[in-house]
């Protein structure tokens, strides 16, 4: 193409640019015209994300109909959005820059050109070749330069459009995010009368889901299993679990893990016992992996035969119970060490539930904090962001009871209506065993590529300064010059 022809087009793409706000159309009439302009294989036009990822709209001048997306720094067009400067690469397939992107096994060379306005890139042109021969370097840069130059008009307005266009989605989410969150939000509370006033209150996917669950197998009378870590509230859901089931007798607890085998036989098992009392309704069996086998021969009889005979009176009582029992340790691991019967565990295990920890229900510390914090005071109290960004990195191996102690011991001691980070106490760090990486698949790339990827990636990580660059690299700036000036990323510096 003919620079006065060139010029003419250019006057006309850019009327076109400006006179329609759409990435698809800005970056195909985009790659079109280079596409014109080079006369090579492939013009891709990339657009880059408000995260840093970049995504193929166009080639060619076409618009593609799935859109294909590469991850923040990937590609030819992720490390120029990074580095915002152009790059070329005239062997793609040993350049391990080049070594991952969209092209064909056929390319042999690759141009990438960022479109920038005001510092920011908003987009890439990758200029394909087949060529062996193909030498992209500093004329085809300026070439590109010299186009987008001229289209910095509908560039600027592209750019203004993109912010709109990510600042109104970014609003949308945040809106969609506090409308589930309203709607999903679950507040479970406790059987009227007990004694244990709190509640569980969620919106993760997990937690909803074991919520769901527990409402369609409250109806049938089988027992039900909830295991999971201390505090997690699987007396709470056990009792909401009754409540549920519409079963018209009373909901009772027995605590095994407060009585010996002898004290718990007469509290569960006498004629005015646990058992009895729960006679129609439900028996909440707490940590019932503390029982001795004595008492889970007994638990088992009530179950298979429905009945039992009374400790004080001997007396044969008929029952109409139902059981839910909870434990914090695995009942299946107890069977195998050989400290639980494995009949009771095939019987408790018909529906099994286990609540997971308040650590796998990130999601949920933010709202469950701000409902502890203010449950029940007249006046309430804000957490800051700082404050929640804190709770939230905690792992809470005390779950909802560590929660809800923290919060209340926080209202109380701090003035103001704010509660920031510094306001919270100071939590004990995970200690995580390192997990070993596996093995960087191995790519084939001359002892030139590697040497250039280590100094290029010297110089990002210190943000470009070639002098701070050179010594750690060990070598002279006049070195480094020099090396750059041979990859073809910058002009040769005057001696």
């Amino acid at each position: 193409m003919k620079t006065a022809s060139i010029q003419n087009e250019l006057a006309t793409l850019s009327t076109v640019l400006l006179s329609n706000l759409d990435e698809v159309v800005f970056f195909s009439k985009l790659s079109g015209f280079v596409q014109d302009v080079m006369n090579e294989y492939k013009v891709l036009g990339f657009e880059v994300l408000s995260d840093g990822c970049t995504r193929l709209v166009s080639e060619n001048g076409q618009a593609l109909s799935n859109a294909k997306l590469l991850n923040k720094g990937q590609g030819l067009s992720g490390y120029v959005a990074r580095m915002k400067r152009a790059y070329y690469s005239n062997s793609v397939k040993r350049d391990p820059i080049a070594s991952t992107g969209l092209r064909d096994d056929a390319v042999e060379a690759e141009l990438c050109m960022p479109i920038m306005v005001e510092g920011s890139v908003i987009g890439t042109i990758n200029v394909q070749s087949l060529k062996k021969d193909r030498n992209f370097g500093e004329s085809e840069i300026v070439i590109l330069n010299d186009i987008l130059a001229q289209l910095q008009s509908p560039i600027r307005n592209m750019h203004l459009y993109l912010m709109a266009k990510n600042l109104n989605r970014e609003l949308m989410c945040k809106i969609e995010a506090k409308e589930k969150e309203l709607s999903n939000r679950v507040e479970i509370q406790v059987t009227k009368g007990l004694e244990d006033n709190s509640q569980m209150i969620g919106l993760s996917k997990n937690f909803l889901e074991i919520v769901q669950t527990a409402k369609k197998v409250a109806a049938q009378d089988f027992p039900v299993l909830l295991e999971g870590n201390h505090g997690v509230g699987k007396k709470i859901l056990a009792r909401k679990i009754h409540t549920w089931s519409g079963r018209k007798g009373g909901v009772v607890v027995a605590s095994c893990g407060a009585f010996n085998e002898m004290q718990l036989d007469r509290e569960i098992f006498s004629s005015k016992g646990l058992m009895v009392q729960a006679n129609g309704g439900t028996l909440i069996i707490d940590d019932i992996g503390s029982t001795s086998q004595y008492i889970q021969t007994k638990l088992l009889r009530a179950l298979v035969a429905g009945e039992m005979i009374a400790v004080d009176t001997e007396e044969k009582i008929a029952l109409n119970v139902r059981l839910i029992a909870t434990s914090k340790v695995s009942l299946k691991d107890l069977v195998e060490a050989g400290s639980f019967k494995e009949e009771l565990f095939y019987r408790l295990n018909t529906v099994a539930l286990k609540i997971p920890s308040l650590k796998e229900r990130h999601d949920d510390i933010k709202v469950m904090a701000e409902h502890f914090l203010n449950s029940g005071k007249a006046e309430k109290k804000v957490l800051t962001s700082g404050a929640i960004e804190k709770l939230t990195s905690y792992f809470w191996p005390g779950n909802a009871h560590e929660l809800k102690n923290i919060m209340e011991r926080t209202y109380i001691l701090t003035d103001g209506q704010y509660i920031e980070a510094s306001h919270l106490p100071e939590f004990a760090v995970e200690v995580k065993v390192e997990k070993v990486e596996a093995p960087v698949k191995y790519v084939e790339f001359t002892l030139f590529d590697l040497e250039k990827k280590h100094i290029i990636d010297t110089l990002d990580h210190l943000g470009g300064n070639k002098t701070r660059a050179a010594k750690a690299l060990g070598i002279t700036v006049k070195t480094l010059y020099n090396k750059l000036h041979s990859y073809g990323l910058i002009e040769a510096r005057e001696q």
